[in-house]
């Protein structure tokens, strides 16, 4: 756990960056994700997961659809060309404790953010630790949480930790608050570029894996259940194919900007 309290001189830099105007989306995703859905056929399925950390370019790199299965995919690939491995890991163990610091990653969208950390340590910080965000996707206001995993949790052969091609990747599982219900697979994953910096391919199979969030026996067993068309149609916010998409881009590009000087500016020595 890095930077769990904040002082007054953090405040106000941050302050600062939440008065920017956010960066500018990458263009060529954010054109793909506004183009209306993709064939179904060129979104990557949950499992062939393992793709993901081939840098050989997909079929399709960034849009959205609804599967046949009713889930929804959404992919974006974002260029991060200052970014590195080390400056991501401790984003995700640095941002969450401090909602200011969760809203300079997106000022017009993210609202709120708190964490509940692993309850033993893992090889990367933020393995096992549950992040809480509220946010805005197009005109619903979501307060989600997500449980973040080792890539195997989510279907990886492996946490690739020794792949020269990927620099790190963040995965978990994301759910509803209000639903009371688990119901996504989200996974980035950050390959290198060959310049000191990275690409992030980032994918949703929303809908994946619902399960209400009951004790163990039993939400498995109603999760069974539920885990169907029918249900992820109405568990999914409306249009979120698109808001995700587009929210993604969003967050991911002005990340890719301010990242280094944050790292720069908190990060330990």
């Amino acid at each position: 756990m890095v930077g769990s309290t904040i002082t007054t001189a953090e405040q106000t830099i941050l302050e600062e960056y939440l008065k920017r105007p956010l960066s500018p989306a990458n263009a060529e995703a954010l054109a793909a994700v506004s183009n209306g859905p993709i064939d179904p056929a060129d979104a990557l399925p949950l499992n062939q997961i393992d793709r993901q950390v081939d840098p050989a370019p997909l079929k399709v790199e960034s849009g959205w659809c609804v599967m046949p299965d009713a889930t929804i995919k959404v992919q974006a690939l974002t260029p991060m060309p200052k970014v590195t491995a080390e400056m991501v890991d401790w984003w995700f163990d640095w941002h969450p404790h401090q909602a200011i610091r969760y809203k300079v990653w997106h000022p017009q969208a993210h609202i709120n953010n708190s964490v509940v950390e692993a309850a033993t340590a893992g090889v990367k910080a933020h393995w096992g630790a549950t992040h809480y965000p509220v946010e805005t996707l197009g005109e619903e206001l979501i307060k989600a949480r997500i449980e973040f995993v080792p890539p195997v949790e989510i279907g990886f052969s492996s946490n690739e930790l020794e792949n020269p091609n990927v620099a790190t990747i963040i995965c978990g599982k994301a759910g509803d608050m209000k639903l009371h219900v688990r119901h996504t697979v989200m996974s980035h994953v950050w390959l290198n570029d060959g310049n000191g910096g990275t690409n992030l391919r980032s994918h949703f199979w929303c809908g994946a894996i619902m399960r209400p969030d009951l004790p163990s026996g039993l939400g498995d067993v109603v999760g069974k259940l539920i885990n169907r068309p029918v249900m992820r149609k109405l568990a999914m916010p409306k249009g979120v194919g698109e808001s995700l998409s587009l929210h993604c881009v969003e967050e991911f590009s002005n990340l890719a900007e301010i990242l280094p000087e944050l790292y720069t500016e908190f990060a330990p020595a």
